[in-house]
Parts: C-alpha cells; structure tokens; sequence
C-alpha cells in the first residue's frame, strides 16, 4: 500500500543503510508483494516514487519503536509489530493535533460548545476517522495537520500583520508539498488572505512595498521545505527534480470527473462525506459575514483549483480507502461553516444536531463497511450503495449478486487515457 512507499525511507536509512538501491525490499517478499510504488533504478536496485515528507513526521514514532524492539529482543526489521504500532499511534496524534490546532483557530471567532461539536462531527463524521484508524500511514490526515497549522498562522498574520507568522504560513504550505507535491496548492489560501488584506488597504502599492519582509520570509519558509525532496532525487535519479509517477498523470480534458469526484457513488466526496451538505448551508449562511471576508477569498482561490487538479487525476478515486482520501486536508476548511451553523441563532439546533448525529452513525458504520469489505474500495455504484445500505455482511448469495452491481475500473491500465477507466 502507499504507507509503505512513504515509510521506507526510514528502515533504508536506520537499519539497512541502503536508500540508493533499497535492495533490503528483495529479502522482504510478504512487506513488498507489491511493488507499484517503487522503481528501477540504474543500479539495479529501487527507489520510491515519494517524497520523504511523511517519514519525517513518523521519525520520532519509529525511533521508539526501534529502541523498544531492541530493548524487548523483538524483530528489529523495521516492518515487525512495534514499527506498524508506532505508525499507527503516530497517526492518531497527528490527527488530534491537526483538530486541536484547527479548534484554536475556530476559537477566535466561535464559542466553545459549537467549536467542540465541530471537531467531535469532523473526527467522526468524516473519513478522518477511516484514515486515522484503520489506514494509519497514508499521508491524508498529516496534511490535514499541516493544513491545519497554516490556517493557524496565516488568520493569525490577518489579524497581527507580523511577517514571522506569514512566513510560517508558507513554511507550512512548503511542507504539506514536500509530503504530497499536489498539496503545494494550500499555498493559495495565503495568497487568498494576502489578497483580502490588500483590498483592505484599497489595493495600495505601498502597503504591497511595505510587505517585502513577510514575502521573504514566506519564499524561504515555501523553499527550505522543499529541499530534502529535492536531495533525495538529485541522490536516487541525478536530476535536481524529476518525475516519478512514470505514466501517471493529469487529463485536464475530463472534467466530468470533476461531477463523478463530487457526487458519483464511485467515490464522491458529498456522497461518503454527507456533512459536506451542512458546510455547504453554513457557507451560504455567513457569505455576507465580514467576519470571514479573508476566508471566503481563500476559499476561492484554494477550492476550485485543488477540486480541478485533485479530480484531474487518472485514477482520481485513489484506489483503496473509504472516501476520497485525497480531499481529507480540505475539510479544515468545512469547519468554519459548520461551526457556524451551531453558533448561529438563526438555525434550529435540534434538527442540526439530529441531522449531525445520523451523519456521524452512517459515516463510522459504512467505515466498517469498507473494513469488512461489504463496500467494494473503488467500483462501487448507485445500485451497489442501496444493494448493502445498512447491512453488516453479506452471505455467498448476496456477494456474487453484489458483484454483478459493481462497475470495475481497469486496473490494467495504469494512467493511459481508456474511457472505461473514468467511469
């Protein structure tokens, strides 16, 4: 699975001594049965098509387990129980952390109670709770921390204009790319408030002169990120920068993807993240709230871009999880409206929280769906969804009828443009 395309920097360097041909993965048939992630290289040996962004997060959990599985006298291969605990506690805490730091950033403009019913609905209602759980080491809810701690800084420049807090913005921006390279979009939301800002101002030129330092310090912030993907493909390829997804790719000549991304039951975000409806109501309740005038402008310059690139993918459902894991980092954006909507005095509480509650029951049951493989990971439809709505498990009869509602896509064709593969 991907974690381990991330996480194999970490037993290369520790254990094995071996990023440059990654040969220990030869010894290892049961960890890397499959080798998708990883490629040849002129060598003879193998490198990982991903950037060392996660595994630098994972290093103080690994480190544990590492001396742990010496001091206990258990298998210090790096892959044995005490590593995969350690990812998965380190996945746990980097989710609470992300949710503690967005609920700081919440607390400057709601109160407490719809602050907490927000983060409780957005850890439980949404596949934060699949990712953090049950696919501990996928990249998703640690940026959902990195995006979190942006959020944190850039409406904390909005407020202080101190240049260190814009540029820890950008630092932040920089890192959720060095963790996934499609990520480095979050730097929009800067730009967004940075642009608010400047309209504030009544687009005055000399503020904009005035802000040299804080533009400085972002570039630097963006750019220091950037450098250790940018060592490890000058040591595993030469080049300073390169790309290895090989045939993968982008297809801006489909945006209908863009519609099966957001509401196809394949893999739609409003159809597997159903709170999305709230957020949605919540924005349209605090358009014309002031309040959020810097949100709303990173809003639009972030949200589009990140759908249309994220969705433009060629397997833009991301194979196995439950949900598009690839939006998880999006939904800090979703706690704003949300939080909204249980502050105002304009909406009706108890439906709200009915309506909160059911979305919460439905999202950590179809999780377990997905866990016990009732819900297929990517060929689901509309008649497959109503086929096991609500059902635990399903018997022999009920599995060979449920394959017959499947829409496979064609595994075999790895980013090669074939219609059939964006069904």
């Amino acid at each position: 699975m991907d974690a381990n395309g991330y996480y194999i920097f970490l037993p290369a360097i520790f254990i094995y001594n071996d990023l440059e041909n990654l040969s220990f993965v030869k010894e290892m048939p049961e960890q890397f049965d499959r080798k998708y992630f990883l490629y040849p290289n002129a060598s003879g040996g193998y490198m990982t098509k991903y950037s060392p962004g996660l595994a630098m997060l994972e290093l103080p959990f690994f480190l544990i387990a590492h001396v742990s599985a010496k001091v206990l006298g258990l298998e210090t291969s790096g892959y044995s129980a005490p590593y995969r605990l350690a990812v998965g506690i380190g996945s746990i805490f980097y989710t609470c952390l992300g949710l503690w730091f967005l609920a700081k950033v919440l607390l400057r403009y709601f109160n407490p109670t719809p602050v907490l019913f927000t983060i409780a609905l957005l850890l439980f209602g949404t596949n934060i709770f699949h990712s953090t759980l049950m696919q501990s080491g996928t990249t998703h809810n640690h940026v959902f921390l990195i995006f979190a701690l942006l959020l944190f800084f850039i409406d904390k420049w909005y407020h202080s204009q101190r240049a260190i807090d814009f540029g820890l913005a950008a630092f932040f921006a920089g890192y959720a790319a060095l963790i996934r390279p499609t990520e480095a979009l979050v730097s929009l939301i800067p730009v967004g408030y940075f642009l608010q800002y400047w309209n504030l101002q009544k687009f005055d030129f000399k503020y904009l002169l005035g802000q040299t330092k804080g533009v400085v310090f972002a570039l630097l912030g963006f750019l220091v990120c950037l450098l250790p993907v940018l060592l490890y493909w000058k040591f595993a390829t030469g080049n300073w920068v390169a790309y290895t997804y090989e045939q993968e790719g982008f297809y801006f000549d489909r945006p209908w993807q863009i519609w099966y991304g957001l509401f196809g039951f394949r893999k739609g975000w409003f159809i597997y993240t159903p709170l999305l409806f709230l957020a949605a109501y919540g924005y349209f309740l605090m358009r014309k709230d002031e309040r959020f005038a810097a949100l709303r402008s990173a809003l639009i310059w972030y949200l589009p871009f990140n759908l249309f690139i994220v969705l433009s993918w060629y397997g833009w459902w991301y194979g196995g999880c439950f949900g598009n894991r690839a939006l998880i980092p999006a939904l800090a954006l979703a706690a704003f409206p949300i939080a909204y909507l249980f502050d105002s005095p304009k909406t009706m509480k108890l439906p709200l929280l009915a309506i909160s509650g059911f979305f919460v029951v439905l999202n950590i049951f179809q999780s377990f769906q997905y866990q016990q493989r009732v819900m297929h990971m990517d060929a689901m439809t509309w008649r497959s969804y109503v086929y096991i709505f609500g059902k635990w498990k399903l018997n022999d009869a009920e599995k060979a009828h449920m394959e017959t509602l499947l829409d496979h896509p064609d595994y075999g064709q790895r980013g090669k443009k074939l219609d059939e593969y964006f069904k």
